[in-house]
């Protein structure tokens, strides 16, 4: 059996003092894969939170392809090595076609609106007749969902589980940026694929070039890592319902990766880091975040969903498909009796 193939232990996976080899990428690969698969789940069950999950993973899917399209466009050497090594030419054929599936998810997300039963919405609704009368006021009983084009309840409403996961990611993405900030400010930035003497340029070039972060891409996860919480924590802000299954696969992901880095400190004690200020610093850090990837989780999870129904469809209601229902409007009772009076004035004799 190939030495790679031979050397490779799952107790990578939960020890970080463990190296996978490279024929099994990083632990970052495996947890994003098991999140595929949740999120993938949950999209045959035709479950809206899988929207935001399938994005997050369709983003890296095309992310990871590009950055080897880099390394292969901007080194020779990078190809023939690739080509070269037993597994280089399944990890080719991994990233191109994470291209081509990444970009299909895109499509089937962007082209997807919500609604109870999943079917997806019209772009552009049919324009409900004008009825006679239509000018009248309608009484605010039924106002609000009185109007087709009006925006569905709850739609784009700040709701308070947003507005906490929202802050919370961003908490978080601010001290993965301190610490992106303390690494690429030191002497010798160091990463997986790094030479003697390479900085913050060097990182940088290796999260978007295959052939300068080889053989691993730790240098792209990094960055990842970091500007993640920070967007999906925007879109949280505003509302955006979408983001919420984004951060849920983002909150339980950190997670894992949070509890990966605190098994040594529980072999080996936590003495060994209260010595310095960087080592305290560095086991404080999991304690904070995992709090916050928690209230992620639990804020988002009892989330109400958004309003039932088609746009414009009140909830309990159900959709009205009659022509004179179609915007949910009653004829106002002045209008019948108007109508009424006007059918009872006698045609004037010649």
């Amino acid at each position: 059996m190939d030495a790679p193939y031979s050397r490779f232990s799952f107790k990578a996976l939960y020890d970080p003092r463990q190296f996978l080899t490279p024929v099994a990428q990083t632990h970052y690969d495996w947890a994003f894969l098991v999140t595929a698969v949740v999120v993938g789940a949950l999209a045959l069950g035709r479950l809206r939170v899988a929207r935001g999950g399938l994005a997050l993973v369709a983003a890296l899917l095309i992310c990871l392809g590009l950055r080897e399209v880099v390394g292969l466009m901007a080194s020779d050497e990078y190809g023939d090595l690739i080509t070269e090594i037993g597994y280089g030419k399944a990890l080719l054929t991994f990233r191109f076609t994470g291209i081509a599936l990444g970009c299909a998810i895109w499509a089937a997300v962007a082209r997807t609106r919500d609604r109870t039963d999943g079917t997806p919405l019209p772009a552009h609704p049919p324009a409900p007749p004008h009825p006679p009368y239509a000018d009248a006021p309608p009484p605010p009983s039924y106002a609000p969902y009185g109007d087709l084009y009006s925006a569905r309840p709850g739609a784009n409403v700040r709701r308070p589980a947003f507005v906490a996961s929202g802050i919370a990611l961003l908490l978080s993405g601010a001290i993965e940026v301190s610490w992106l900030i303390y690494s690429l400010t030191r002497d010798h930035v160091y990463f997986i694929g790094s030479r003697p003497g390479s900085d913050a340029g060097d990182f940088f070039r290796a999260a978007v070039d295959a052939s300068r972060g080889f053989p691993l891409p730790q240098a792209f996860y990094a960055l990842a890592l970091v500007a993640a919480p920070l967007l999906v924590g925007a879109l949280l802000l505003a509302g955006r319902p979408a983001a919420r299954g984004a951060a849920l696969a983002l909150a339980l992901a950190s997670t894992y990766f949070d509890i990966r880095t605190l098994v040594p400190a529980f072999d080996d004690g936590f003495d060994l880091y209260w010595d310095s200020t960087l080592g305290t610093l560095t086991i404080l850090t999991p304690f904070v975040t995992l709090p916050l990837q928690a209230l992620v989780v639990i804020a988002l999870l009892g989330a109400r969903e958004d309003g039932a129904g088609a746009y414009g469809v009140s909830p309990g209601r159900g959709t009205r498909t009659a022509t004179g229902e179609a915007a949910g409007r009653t004829t106002p009772r002045g209008a019948r009796r108007v109508r009424a009076g006007r059918r009872r004035t006698p045609r004037p004799t010649r």
